[in-house]
């Protein structure tokens, strides 16, 4: 008695459902990963508005900082060169979701540059203090579900598909 080989016929199906399975991992594993970074990003901000409210509470007023410097290891008027002494670590200054061109660069938040010198505190209607860096085109998605993170002056993160109002367009 021979055995019977498989058809073709018999074979297709299985290979079909093993691509769909693949598939359908492939796609958890992918959300699972933007909603650890987009998480890992809020808690990024909400670390920074820790440390702002620190330096505030010893100057009285939060520092003055450039939107967006060329050098923020080294730039004196860095979010990241400022903060270092009150405990920020750098890594808390970009993104889980940056591009490695970003991660290089050691920043991927914008600095409102209205808040320099005043305060996160008895403020009218709370204001935008940091907002990712691809908010400036609103041609390049978010990087989070196509949104962007938004730390406000109340410690409020809110994700939103628009960047703020008031962004500035230029670089310092």
């Amino acid at each position: 008695m021979s055995r019977r080989r498989p058809t073709p016929k018999a074979f297709w199906p299985w290979v079909f459902i093993f691509l769909m399975l693949f598939s359908l991992i492939w796609m958890l594993n992918r959300l699972t990963r933007q909603v650890r970074e987009a998480q890992g990003c809020e808690q990024n901000l909400l670390r920074i508005y820790d440390v702002l409210r620190l330096y505030e509470n010893d100057h009285g007023y939060l520092p003055s900082l450039k939107l967006f410097p060329q050098d923020p290891l080294n730039d004196p008027e860095s979010l990241v060169y400022v903060l270092k002494t009150y405990g920020l670590d750098p890594a808390d200054a970009v993104c889980p979701s940056a591009s490695g061109v970003l991660r290089e660069h050691g920043i991927s938040y914008l600095w409102n540059p209205a808040l320099n010198n005043t305060s996160l505190l008895n403020r009218p209607e709370p204001t935008w203090v940091l907002v990712d860096l691809q908010a400036l085109d609103d041609r390049v998605p978010g990087p989070h579900f196509g949104g962007y993170n938004i730390l406000y002056t109340d410690r409020r993160v809110e994700r939103t598909l628009l960047p703020p109002h008031s962004l500035p367009v230029q670089f310092d």
